[in-house]
């Protein structure tokens, strides 16, 4: 096939052949020719060039045939230029060629097909003929150029002109000597026409920003309007003055996708990794708690590493905490700039993280400006909350002279006819580009069709390339263009080069990606379904070190999810081995999105997961896993629900659950109740409890025993269970397997009264975290505030309580309130009213200051106990107004909030509210905490309520009898009381007054004027 072609034609010549025959003798110079020959023409075919013939010592290469490129004179230049480094790095052999080159660029009659089946005498033109005679006029180790090669690279390459120069049979011909080749440049971008009034409403966003605020600015539109062209141009414009982060979101399990978080930290740290992050941190922040709590927030939330600490955390505290370590993070980031995060294709981000965005925009983010690119259909589902920081920019059309604008500076033709595009910018822009024009075929009217004329001008094996490697996603590398060729990754290398230089691929630091999702998308649908399938297949199957679970979990799904896959693999003998790893890839990758708090991901991977499973127990272990991602975030009932589903399963397949999952079901609805919108049958509970423990004592899993035994404990209120458990504990050869045990069962020693048990049990647990290095391990602050409270040691729990508060400043709000709550009851019981009158109005700044913050009843407790503060000394209107707000419907522990509510309705005399709270109470037929005991006790006393009181006291000496010498101190000082009433006796409280409880000693003293 012949044709006419612009061609660059190079012409190299070895020098020195003659003289080297001389010195080493034919055999070995013919030996040294053929091997600089190899070498210098794998130069040339790494630049997309062909060897057409070699002519005595020279050789002669085309570029622009077989396959024409938009850049081959700038190619052909850079295989000159590194045939020279070729040469002086064969200097200090004895043996060595020196090179001259000649190059001209211009059009020749070429035979096509002899190109491409490598075969000699290709070309004829006058090009060929310059190009040659300025090899022969170049000294020994130069490159000379003529004036259309020139021309052409005058911006890449530096030049000395030479002046005109006599070509034998051509005549004079101006001529230049290469100097210099210039680094490569990034392609032309084009300029940016029609969105002035979209890229002013982004500096308006940045302007808000700027001022101090949170902003997000969302640009939405279908695929090809623009929108990454419109970013790109505002980021220039601002990129001197902010620190800006990337993200670019894919669809979940795409391969090399990483989630939006990680990203952004990548561009954050160059390169996102623990190490680099802890040293980022640790430059930022000087507290190393602060260090640690940032450092937890940033990578359990990006999927880095798991963080035990959080993951113990209820959903709401969580996620508080969460928000709080971005905020912290990101305003150390920006400094005295702008934190700029560009985020493409925000639909394709877990909705968790986008609700992350959301709230560190919505308040107290500070200098900070997101701006997302969407799917139009994305704004109105995600849930976005409203408000003057919200930006919503919908890209509409370009105009029809707009249109023409943009096609005339992509290099449209005349005869393109843009307005077929009807203003989508990428259409015109590759109605302009294709090649598809001519009078002898029309270009098709839709952009898909667009693109997929473009890939049909590529050579088949080119094509089927591309159509390979949309099975990976938009990002790829020579790796999976071999596996999914069946070539060696410097095989396919050149080839993607080439489709890089035609704009198919781009090149990027990991490899390539598709030049626009459109051009993979269009790719990927031309595979036949069998053949898709089956390279999905065996792309997920390969061993690669750096895959992530979600990934190959896609690729599973792709192969064996779709409904073509049930004819594809139908009677194949590999399906049920396919099935197999495609259940352990769901199971990874569903267990990935739990650790990460990403529920909804992970649902939808385990119901995809069920498709895989081969019989009841394989389909228990998908429930049980669903269970977990849905109890992991406070959704109770579903929770419940698969759990149960796990169970039945089992009981499907004639066997047990494993023991290790009832205390997972059990503790869900002892433990938490109030999570569940409709509580599980009591019976049932009991039944599972029975059925647990059987089944653990027969596998002899003594650790699901005692977790087992606690529950039943906290259900009955019976401590002979926690004892038992306890005993399981001291008998165990391997203790660590009970450290969650432990943690439940100091609660329920705290919780019986039992606290100098729980004393011990907290030490214990200081000893293992201590021992094994592992912070989670050890109990919290708050809770040795509460055991020494309750034992008696002030001066312990003090301390306690200060060193919580002064590490609660790093920490989101939530748990702040949680801090305060601990100075809130060493305040009362020091009797500090004026101190917690103060922590109230710091509480109620924290509040109001985080409106989008979730709170509980530690609020209550603060607001309450200032509430009693107030009344104590006669400020009846305040503590009046801060009760109301106390008795705000929070979320709470079990007999919390009625607990304090209780105490402050007795010091302000409400006698009816008082009396009305500990009836209901006594009607939930559940055991009573000391706790609230400790409340009506107090409060009774207050009230003068002698008769019903003789009860009340029963239980709080019970709970004394377990070493407080507080409560000791505190029955005895109720009965002074009592004995006053009756007798006119003095009490002196002298117990309580020792111990330092002036608190409480005040408590019982008081007599509300109006009760």
């Amino acid at each position: 096939m012949i044709e006419r072609r612009v061609i660059t034609a190079l012409f190299i010549d070895l020098v020195g052949s003659t003289a080297l025959t001389v010195a080493l003798g034919p055999e070995r110079t013919k030996r040294r020719l053929d091997q600089a020959f190899a070498d210098l023409s794998t130069i040339v075919a790494a630049e997309g060039g062909i060897v057409e013939k070699y002519i005595g010592d020279a050789i002669h290469a085309l570029f622009g045939v077989p396959l024409a490129h938009p850049d081959d004179p700038q190619r052909a230049l850079r295989a000159a230029h590194a045939c020279l480094r070729w040469a002086a790095s064969q200097r200090q052999e004895a043996s060595s060629f020196e090179i001259r080159v000649g190059l001209e660029t211009g059009e020749a009659v070429v035979d096509v097909a002899a190109a491409e089946a490598g075969h000699q005498r290709m070309s004829v033109g006058s090009c060929v003929n310059v190009a040659a005679r300025l090899q022969q006029l170049a000294e020994p180790g130069t490159v000379l150029v003529g004036p259309a090669c020139h021309e052409a690279n005058v911006e890449v390459g530096d030049f000395v002109p030479v002046g005109e120069v006599e070509l034998k049979g051509v005549g004079l011909v101006p001529a230049w000597r290469l100097v210099e080749q210039a680094p490569i440049r990034a392609s032309r971008r084009l300029p940016l026409v029609g969105r002035t009034a979209d890229l002013e409403l982004l500096s308006v966003a940045y302007r808000r920003a700027r001022s101090g605020r949170g902003v997000l600015a969302l640009v939405s539109g279908p695929p090809g309007q623009g929108k990454t062209r419109l970013v790109q141009e505002f980021v220039d414009s601002v990129v001197a003055e902010s620190r800006v982060l990337c993200a670019h979101c894919r669809p979940a399990g795409e391969t090399g996708a990483r989630n939006l978080l990680r990203e952004l930290l990548s561009t954050a740290t160059d390169g996102g990794g623990l190490e680099e992050l802890e040293a980022d941190i640790a430059a930022r922040f000087a507290g190393p708690d602060e260090q640690r709590r940032v450092l937890a927030a940033l990578t359990h939330s990006a999927g880095i590493r798991t963080t035990p600490e959080l993951a113990a955390l209820g959903p709401v505290e969580r996620e508080d905490e969460i928000v709080n370590g971005w905020r912290r993070y990101l305003g150390a980031l920006a400094g005295d700039q702008l934190v700029l995060a560009w985020i493409e294709d925000i639909h394709w981000a877990e909705s968790e993280h986008v609700q992350l965005l959301d709230r560190i925009t919505t308040a107290g983010a500070g200098r900070l400006l997101v701006v997302a690119t969407a799917r139009p259909e994305f704004a109105a589902h995600a849930g976005l909350r409203p408000g003057g920081d919200r930006f919503f920019i919908e890209l509409d059309v370009l105009d029809a002279e707009t249109a023409r604008e943009l096609g005339r500076y992509a290099g449209a033709l005349p005869n393109v006819d843009v307005s077929r595009a009807e203003g989508n910018p990428l259409f015109i822009i590759e109605l302009a580009r294709s090649r598809a024009a001519g009078e002898d075929r029309s270009v098709p009217l839709t952009l898909r069709g667009v693109i997929g004329a473009r890939l049909d001008e590529l050579p088949a094996p080119d094509r089927d390339l591309v159509q390979r490697l949309a099975i990976v996603g938009e990002i790829i590398t020579a790796s999976d263009a071999a596996l999914l060729v069946g070539r060696e990754p410097t095989d396919v290398a050149q080839a993607l080069a080439r489709l890089a230089d035609l704009l198919y691929l781009d090149r990027i630091a990991t490899g390539y990606a598709f030049h626009h999702s459109l051009v993979r998308e269009v790719a990927y649908g031309r595979l036949a379904a069998a053949e898709r399938l089956a390279l999905h297949a065996r792309y997920a199957g390969a061993e690669r070190a750096d895959e992530e679970p979600e990934a190959r979990a896609h690729h599973w799904w792709e192969a064996l999810g779709s409904p073509d896959a049930e004819w594809v693999w139908e009677g194949r003998e590999e399906l049920p081995a396919l099935r197999a790893q495609a259940l352990g890839a769901h199971l990874a990758a569903g267990q990935r999105y739990t650790d990460r708090f990403a529920q909804e991901r992970a649902v939808e991977i385990y119901a995809r997961a069920q498709r895989f499973t081969v019989g009841p127990e394989e389909a228990a272990r998908v429930e049980l896993a669903m269970g977990d991602a849905f109890g992991t975030n406070g959704a109770a009932d579903d929770a419940w629900t698969h759990y149960l589903r796990a169970c039945e399963l089992h009981r499907q397949a004639g066997t047990h659950p494993p023991a290790e999952m009832y205390p997972a079901l059990v503790e869900l609805a002892v433990y938490h109740e109030g999570m569940f919108r409709r509580p599980p049958d009591s019976v049932l509970v009991q039944t599972l409890l029975d059925e647990g423990q059987r089944v653990a004592r027969d596998t002899k899993d003594s650790a699901s025993q005692a977790r087992l035994l606690a529950a039943q404990s906290f259900a009955s209120g019976d401590l002979q269970h926690l004892r038992e458990a306890l005993g399981l504990f001291e008998a165990a050869a391997d203790p660590l397997p009970f450290v969650p045990f432990l943690r439940r069962a100091a609660t329920l020693q705290i919780r019986a009264g039992a606290l100098l048990d729980a004393e011990r049990t907290l030490s214990q647990l200081e000893t293992f975290a201590a021992r094994s290095r592992r912070g989670d391990w050890r109990p919290s602050l708050e809770t040795r505030v509460h055991a020494a409270l309750g034992i008696g040691k002030l001066a312990q729990a003090e301390d306690a309580a200060r060193r919580l508060v002064a590490a609660s400043a790093a920490w989101g709000p939530h748990l702040r309130t949680h801090a305060y709550r601990g100075s809130c009851h060493v305040g009362l019981a020091r009797g500090d009213w004026r101190g917690l009158c103060e922590l109230a109005a710091d509480v109620q700044r924290l509040v109001a200051d985080n409106p989008d913050t979730p709170f509980c009843y530690a609020v209550t407790t603060t607001t309450a106990f200032a509430a009693v503060a107030h009344a104590l000394e006669a400020r009846w209107t305040e503590a009046q107004g801060l009760l109301a707000r106390a008795e705000a419907p929070l979320q709470a522990e079990p007999f919390e909030r009625e607990a304090v509510l209780l105490l402050a309705y007795g010091t302000l005399g409400r006698r009816w509210d008082a009396e009305r709270l500990i009836r209901e109470v006594e009607a939930l037929g559940t055991p009573i905490p000391w706790h609230f005991r400790r409340a009506e006790a107090v409060v009774l006393t207050m009230l003068q309520g002698w008769e019903p009181l003789e009860n009340v006291l029963a239980s709080l000496e019970a709970a004394a009898s377990g070493g407080s010498q507080y409560l000791a101190a505190l029955v005895s000082a109720i009965r002074e009381e009592r004995d006053a009433a009756r007798h006119g006796s003095v009490p002196g409280h002298a117990g309580l007054r020792d111990l330092g409880y002036l608190g409480w000693s005040q408590l019982l003293s008081h007599r509300p004027a109006n009760a």
